[in-house]
């Protein structure tokens, strides 16, 4: 029996092709650098130039794969959602101070000590409105105790040796004019 189809054909009329596919060039997937294609045998065509490229792109894969189940669960960060950040920022300063070693805090360069300052009056000045010299050699011998002791920063030394050569500036001319 003939089938519609078949109607008008002979047998050799009937034609087979057979058709074959050689790769001639590849590029890996990670990377684009070219690879060499399989010559012989058969299997896959590499899709990679080195296994950490596999690697990498199965990383991906498997990384975008899990943020979207996730997601899908609730569980992951959405896409828009802002990332928040706490921070907590501890700054620590330390001043080391060291002294000469020949000087110990307290002491006079010798090994002479400092005396012990003595209590300073509350009526600084007399009744002219002075200072009493006495009192301000005391208030000096208490400053320089607290500067060997490294009590006073370098800006409150500073200030104080401004203060020393004005005095002694003023003593000089004093001096030099014959009031002394």
């Amino acid at each position: 029996m003939e089938h519609p189809a078949d109607e008008g054909q002979d047998d050799a009329d009937i034609v087979h092709e057979t058709v074959r596919e050689k790769v001639i060039s590849r590029t890996c997937e990670w990377c684009g650098r070219r690879i060499a294609p399989r010559t012989k045998g058969r299997g896959r065509q590499r899709r990679y130039c080195s296994p950490a490229h596999r690697q990498r792109a199965y990383e991906v894969r498997t990384a975008q794969a899990r943020l979207e189940r996730d997601r899908a669960a609730g569980t992951a960060r959405l896409e828009d959602e802002p990332v928040r950040e706490l921070v907590e920022r501890t700054v620590v300063r330390t001043r080391a101070v060291r002294a000469a070693p020949w000087e110990r805090p307290g002491m006079r360069v010798g090994g002479q000590a400092y005396p012990t300052p003595e209590p300073v009056l509350q009526d600084h000045e007399d009744d002219e409105g002075e200072i009493r010299p006495r009192e301000l050699q005391r208030l000096l011998v208490r400053t320089a105790a607290a500067i060997a002791q490294g009590k006073l920063s370098r800006r409150e030394v500073e200030r104080i040796t401004r203060g020393m050569e004005a005095v002694q500036a003023a003593a000089h001319r004093a001096r030099s004019t014959g009031k002394l």
